[in-house]
C-alpha cells in the first residue's frame, strides 16, 4: 500500500523508532493537571521492531491548512493487530514523559530542600530535564519531607497539589515541555488561534474550527476555607486562619492545616479556596479547533450569552481524529478566576514504626535543647546513619510540663517505636524503646522473669551504671539501688525511715553528718549500741552541755592514757561505794585547797609508807579522838618545831620503851 505524503494528511507522525508506520487515527484526552493518554492507530508495510519503539518520542502533527499543531508523547504500549497481505496494524498507547513516574515507587526522605527542588530531583533520577518552572511565589524549604510506599508521580504531585502548584504540556517537534505554575499569568494562549468562534450546532458537517455546541455550567461550590494547626516551640500561639471567598455558610474547616506559622496559613488559605472553587464556573463544549490545548487560553467570541464571551483557560480535551475528520471536547475554566489544583492525591497514612537512634559520629547521645533526636528507618536507602538521617524527632516522656516531668533520652544504638502525629509520613513521634538482637534486656529473662526496674550506663564509653531494680520474687522481695559514683538525697522538709528488722550501712570512706539546727536523738528502745573504731581516733566536740545517763552499769576501758580537762568545777557523786585501784601511783594535785571529807570513817592505808607533807604546817585534827599508830615506827619530825597537845590530857606511851630526844628536853 502507498504512503500517503505528509502534507497531504490532517495526521502526520514524526517517530525515529517508527519511521515505516503511518497513523490512520487517534483517540485520547490530555488535561490540566492530567497525564492522559492518546491512542494511535496505523498501519505499515513492514513490520516494525516493537520493543525498540517503547520511550520513543512520536510526534503527532494535526494539520488544517497551512497551520499545524504538534503533539508530541512516549510510546508507552505497541500493540500489533490482526492484519492483511499487504500491510502490518499497529495500536500505540502514547503518554507524556511524567507518565514514566507512575512506574516507579520509593521510600525516602527529603530535608531542607523546597517543593520545587524536591520535584527537580524526583525528575533528574529519571534522567528527565524537559520541564520549565514559572513560578511567581516564594516556596520556603520544609525541614522534613518523606516518600513513602506511593509512586514518584503521585509524591510530586501531592507536594505541587499541597503548594498549589499545577502544570501542564508545551509541544513541539520531537519534544514536549512540562510546565509547572502557580499563577494564571502561566497560561499562554493557545496556537493559532487566540479567540475562537462560537458556530453553533447549524453549521453542518464542514469544518470551520470553531466551537460547534457548548454548555456553560455554574455550580455551587464552597465560600470559605478556615483551618488551624499546632506548633510546639509556640504551643500557646493560635494558628487558626480564615479565608472567605464570598459570603455564606459552606465554609471547609481542616486541621491540620500544614504549617507551623499563621502568615503560612493565611496564604495557604488562598490557595486552598481557589482550588475549592475551580469549578464553580466551566464551559463544557465540542469543536472541530485542533487548537485547543490544556494549561493554554482563548477567548470566545460570538456566542448568545455574552456572559460566555471572555478569555477562557482550557483544563481538558478529548481528540477523536483521523485523515477524514476532526473533533474534540473540551472544558474550560474562566482565566480571571484564581487557579490553583485542587487535591486529589491523598497523602500516605503511616502505621507506627520502628527506627534506629543515629548521630554524630564520635557521640554516644545526640540530642537538642528540646529532647528531640535524629533516627533513621529501615527502609531509608539513602541515610547515612548519622545526624543527617532525619529532622529532630520528638520523642514521648511518661511525663511532662513546665520544667518538670521524666526525661530519658534514646541513645545511638537504641531502637525506637516512631509513630505519626495525625499519620502523618512528616510528623514523626518516638513513643518508646524495644529490645533486639543487639540490644539485650538488663536482666536476663526467663531466668529474672520477677525482675523490673530501670538500669542506665555510662557516657561516653559505658563500662558502669545507675540502677533501681525490683525484685517481686515470693519472700526474696528486693529494691536495689545502685549510683555508679555519688548519691545526692535532698529533702526540704521531713523524712522518715522505718525499717522492720537489720540495716547495715558500710562506708568505706569518710562519713559527715550535720544537724544544722535541732535535735539529734537516737533511741534504742530494744537491745544494745555498740560503736567500734578499729584503727583511728574518736573525737566528740560539744559546745553546750553533755549528760551521759546509763540506767545499769557504765563501764570504761582505755587501752593507754585517759585525761580530762575540765574549765569549771568536777563533781562525783556516788550513792554507793567509790573504788579508785591503780597499779602505779595516784597523784593529786591541787593548786588551792584539798579536802578530804567523810561522814564516818576516812582511812588512808599505804602499803609501806604514808607520808603527809604540808609546806607550812600540817594539821590533824579529829573532834574527839586522833590516834596515831604504826606497826613498827611512827616519826613525827618537825624541821623547827612540833608540838602535840591535849587540851585535857596527852598519853604518850611506848609499850616497851619510850625515848624523847632533843637539845633541849623541856617536861612541865
Amino acid at each position: 500500500m502507498t504512503r500517503p505524503t505528509d502534507t497531504a494528511t490532517s495526521i502526520s507522525l514524526s517517530a525515529s523508532a517508527l519511521a515505516d508506520l503511518y497513523p490512520d487515527g487517534l483517540l485520547g484526552d490530555e488535561g490540566l493537571n492530567q497525564l492522559g493518554a492518546i491512542t494511535l492507530s496505523g498501519y505499515s508495510g513492514t513490520t516494525l521492531t516493537m520493543d525498540a519503539a517503547i520511550a520513543t518520542h512520536l510526534t503527532i502533527t494535526l494539520r488544517h491548512d497551512t497551520k499545524t499543531r504538534p503533539l508530541d508523547l512516549l510510546c508507552a504500549e505497541i500493540r500489533q493487530l490482526p492484519g492483511d497481505a499487504t500491510v502490518d496494524k499497529y495500536s500505540l498507547t502514547l503518554r507524556p514523559w511524567l507518565w514514566w513516574l507512575t512506574l516507579a515507587s520509593n521510600n525516602r526522605v527529603f530535608q531542607a530542600k523546597s517543593v520545587p527542588d524536591i520535584v527537580k530531583a524526583v525528575f533528574a533520577v529519571h534522567g528527565f530535564s524537559d520541564y520549565s518552572l514559572k513560578l511567581d511565589a516564594t516556596y520556603d524549604p520544609r525541614e522534613y519531607c518523606v516518600q513513602y510506599g506511593e509512586s514518584d508521580f503521585a509524591f510530586v504531585s501531592r507536594l505541587m497539589e499541597d503548594e498549589g502548584i499545577f502544570w501542564f504540556f508545551t509541544h513541539a517537534d520531537g519534544k514536549h515541555t512540562l510546565v509547572l505554575a502557580d499563577s494564571n499569568d502561566a497560561f499562554p494562549a493557545c496556537p493559532n488561534a487566540s479567540t475562537i468562534a462560537w458556530l453553533g450546532q447549524d453549521m453542518g458537517s464542514r469544518e470551520l474550527h470553531g466551537i460547534r455546541s457548548g454548555e456553560l455550567c455554574q455550580q455551587a461550590v464552597s465560600t470559605a476555607y478556615n483551618t488551624s494547626d499546632y506548633e510546639f516551640t509556640t504551643a500557646s500561639t493560635s494558628l487558626y486562619s480564615q479565608t472567605k471567598a464570598v459570603d455564606g455558610t459552606r465554609s471547609v474547616y481542616e486541621h491540620p492545616g500544614g504549617y507551623t506559622a499563621k502568615a503560612r496559613g493565611d496564604a495557604l488559605g488562598k490557595i486552598r479556596v481557589a482550588g475549592l472553587r475551580s469549578q464553580e464556573t466551566r464551559f463544557i463544549g465540542e469543536s472541530d479547533c485542533r487548537w485547543l490545548i490544556p494549561g493554554h487560553t482563548f477567548t470566545l467570541s460570538g456566542h448568545d450569552n455574552a456572559a460566555a464571551n471572555i478569555e477562557w483557560v482550557v483544563t481538558a480535551v478529548t481528540h477523536d481524529a483521523s485523515h477524514q475528520h476532526y473533533r474534540n471536547r473540551f472544558s474550560a475554566i474562566p482565566k480571571a478566576t484564581p487557579y490553583h489544583p485542587p487535591r486529589l492525591t491523598p497523602k500516605p497514612r503511616m502505621h507506627t514504626q520502628t527506627a534506629l537512634v543515629v548521630g554524630k559520629s564520635g557521640e554516644e547521645i545526640w540530642t537538642d535543647e528540646y529532647g528531640r533526636i535524629k533516627i533513621q528507618f529501615p527502609w531509608d536507602q539513602d541515610g547515612k546513619k548519622d545526624e543527617t538521617s532525619s529532622c529532630w524527632v520528638r520523642v514521648m516522656q511518661a511525663w511532662s510540663g513546665k520544667a518538670f516531668g521524666a526525661q530519658f533520652i534514646p541513645r545511638i544504638g537504641q531502637e525506637v517505636v516512631v509513630t505519626f502525629i495525625d499519620g502523618d509520613p512528616d510528623k514523626p513521634l518516638v513513643t518508646g524503646c524495644v529490645y533486639n538482637g543487639d540490644n539485650s534486656l538488663p536482666y536476663a529473662l526467663p531466668a529474672n522473669q520477677t525482675q523490673s526496674g530501670i538500669k542506665t550506663n555510662s557516657s561516653k564509653g559505658g563500662g558502669g551504671f545507675n540502677e533501681l531494680r525490683f525484685e517481686d520474687k515470693k519472700d526474696a522481695e528486693e529494691v536495689f539501688l545502685q549510683a555508679q559514683k555519688d548519691l545526692k538525697t535532698n529533702i526540704l522538709n521531713d523524712a522518715t525511715h522505718t525499717i522492720g528488722h537489720d540495716e547495715t550501712r558500710t562506708v568505706k570512706n569518710d562519713r559527715t553528718r550535720t544537724v544544722e539546727e535541732g535535735n539529734d536523738s537516737t533511741t534504742i528502745s530494744k537491745g544494745n549500741r555498740t560503736l567500734t573504731v578499729s584503727k583511728g581516733d574518736e573525737t566528740t566536740d560539744i559546745k553546750g552541755k553533755r549528760s551521759l545517763k546509763a540506767g545499769g552499769d557504765e563501764a570504761r576501758e582505755v587501752g593507754g592514757d585517759l585525761t580530762q580537762k575540765v574549765t569549771g568545777n568536777y563533781t562525783i557523786t556516788v550513792d554507793g561505794n567509790l573504788s579508785i585501784k591503780v597499779s602505779g601511783t595516784i597523784s593529786i594535785e591541787s593548786s588551792g585547797a584539798y579536802t578530804a571529807k567523810s561522814d564516818a570513817a576516812l582511812t588512808n592505808q599505804a602499803g609501806t609508807s604514808l607520808t603527809n607533807k604540808a609546806g607550812t604546817a600540817l594539821t590533824n585534827q579529829a573532834g574527839t579522838s586522833l590516834d596515831n599508830k604504826a606497826g613498827t615506827t611512827l616519826t613525827n619530825d618537825g624541821g623547827v618545831s612540833l608540838m602535840n597537845k591535849g587540851g585535857a590530857e596527852q598519853t604518850v606511851d611506848g609499850g616497851g620503851m619510850l625515848t624523847i630526844k632533843g637539845g633541849l628536853v623541856k617536861i612541865n
